[in-house]
Order: C-alpha cells, then sequence, then structure tokens
C-alpha cells in the first residue's frame, strides 16, 4: 500500500499536542492494516493556491519519491484539486479521496461573505424549517445549561430568535463569526468561485481516480455549532452535513452518504464512521 496523506480542511491543523483533527483515523486505518499515514498541516486560512503549495511541500518532505493516496475533508480536497489541476499533484498523487469537500461552494460562505445572500432562502421555509426545530425540543437543553459562556451558543440562540420575528441579522452575524470575515479562503469557498474552479465533471484531475463521500445529518442532530448553517440549507432545500451541501460533495465517483455531521467525517461527532474508512481502505487496496 502506497503513503497515505490526510489534509485537513478550513480552520483545521494536523497536530495539536495529542489532538489530531482526523481524529481516530489513523487507527481506523491501522483497524485495516494501514499504518503508513502521515498527517500534514497548512494555513488553516490561506488561499487555495497558498494551502496547495504548501501541501505538496509536505508531500514531498514526509515521501520524498513516489506516489501517495491522498484522503482530504472539507477544504483539503479543494488544496488537493488544485495541486493537480494547476501544479505539479499528478506526478505525486495516485488516488484522492474526499470527505464532504465543498466543490460547488456552500450558501453558508455566500452569506458570510454577504449577508443579502440569505434572501435566497424563501423566508416562509426558513421559518417553517426553523419551527419544526423547536418543536422536536432541541432548542431547550442547550440553552438552558451551555449557553453561558459559549459564543456559538448564545449566537444560535439570538438568530433563531431573530428569524422567528421575520429579522434575518442575526443569522447573518452568525454566519459572519463562524467563518472569521476576511480570510483568504472564505470567498474561494462561496457557490460562484467553486463553480467556475472546479468542473463537475472532474476533468482538471487528468484521469487521477477520484472519490467522493459525505455526510447527511437531520438539524437537530448536528453539533451545535453548525446548527443554523444546518437549518438555511435544509430551508434552502439541501440535504447536508451542517455545513456542506450533499450535491456540492458529490463526485461522479461518490462511494458513499453517511449519517454524519462535517465533523463527524473526521471522528470529531458521535457516530460510528468506522464502515466509511473500512470502504476507503477496500478501495484503495485494488492500487
Amino acid at each position: 500500500m502506497l503513503p497515505i496523506i490526510l489534509a485537513h480542511g478550513y480552520l483545521g491543523f494536523g497536530e495539536l499536542g495529542p489532538f489530531s483533527y482526523f481524529n481516530h483515523v489513523a487507527d481506523l486505518l491501522a483497524q485495516s492494516g494501514i499504518t503508513n499515514v502521515h498527517a500534514t498541516a497548512v494555513d488553516p486560512k490561506g488561499s487555495i493556491n497558498e494551502r496547495a503549495t504548501a501541501l505538496a511541500k509536505q508531500i514531498r518532505g514526509l515521501v520524498p519519491a513516489g506516489k501517495v493516496h491522498v484522503i482530504a475533508h472539507s477544504m483539503g480536497g479543494l488544496d488537493v484539486r488544485y495541486l493537480v489541476a494547476h501544479a505539479n499533484g499528478a506526478d505525486m498523487i495516485r488516488t484522492i479521496t474526499m470527505l464532504g469537500s465543498p466543490f460547488g461552494g456552500t450558501l453558508a460562505a455566500d452569506i458570510a461573505v454577504d449577508p443579502r445572500n440569505i434572501l435566497q432562502v424563501d423566508a416562509g421555509r426558513l421559518l417553517a424549517t426553523v419551527t419544526e426545530f423547536a418543536a422536536q425540543s432541541v432548542l431547550r437543553w442547550p440553552f438552558q445549561t451551555l449557553t453561558d459562556g459559549h459564543f456559538a451558543l448564545q449566537q444560535l440562540q439570538n438568530a433563531i430568535s431573530g428569524v422567528r420575528q421575520g429579522d434575518y441579522s442575526g443569522i447573518s452575524v452568525y454566519f459572519s463569526r463562524l467563518f472569521t470575515l476576511q480570510d483568504a479562503a472564505l470567498r474561494e469557498l462561496t457557490t460562484a468561485s467553486c463553480r467556475q474552479m472546479f468542473p463537475t465533471d472532474c476533468s482538471d484531475l487528468g484521469g487521477i481516480p477520484c472519490y467522493s463521500y459525505a455526510g447527511v445529518l437531520d438539524p437537530a442532530k448536528v453539533t451545535p455549532l453548525l446548527t443554523v448553517p444546518a437549518l438555511v440549507l435544509q430551508a434552502a432545500g439541501q440535504s447536508n452535513d451542517g455545513i456542506v451541501p450533499l450535491v456540492s460533495a458529490r463526485l461522479p465517483n461518490h462511494m458513499g452518504t453517511f449519517p454524519t455531521d462535517h465533523f463527524g467525517l473526521v471522528g470529531w461527532s458521535p457516530g460510528d464512521i468506522s464502515g466509511c474508512y473500512r470502504q476507503i481502505c477496500q478501495t484503495l487496496a485494488g492500487f
């Protein structure tokens, strides 16, 4: 088996003390006999070009000769595709496995860049989606126990309360804080930018085998930080993992959609993702 390179997403990291961005993923791969696994770390908020350039250098630093299999999460998948299309990625990459990578962008980034994009979502549908969410009584437990001192949940509470009254400014603030405006990566995650950069037929990959996996989860079950984006995407009619629509993450070789959120694809949310990684290992064993 060729070496495995792990490429993290937006705001991510390689390893931080005892923590790995791909949480326990190395253990899951080891269960299938794959132990030659390397985590990379690029600028968490850099542009795709900057991140891809750094990724190439790290791959060659870790594996000086030959090719590698890349498993990439979220924006990491965009970095890898850019590396293949615009640099020397084809010389070092044998296959690419994408986990929740937004090749068609995400409305969440559109709103973070320009809050007026919230108007793309029908107000009636959004209110109905939020009302259904509230009816499930999911709103009560985090706000009564965790809101104090937790910025994300405070903003979530304010945003949903505002939507009920027809005020979308709270959601705009939430999205802005979620993404951290003005970094180099954000605008490249919008739907317009991604659709311009990445052709749907994957012709930019020059024949390199590329596989996609995605998560889809009800807003009531996603990590609290992702609840508002999940509600907005659902109201827009987009099945999603809390931040990336399924339609955006699917490639022609789509291998599976799992009941987990965006963080769960790399082991940070409750749920069993072992089947996903077993399937990845089985696919890679054919090369």
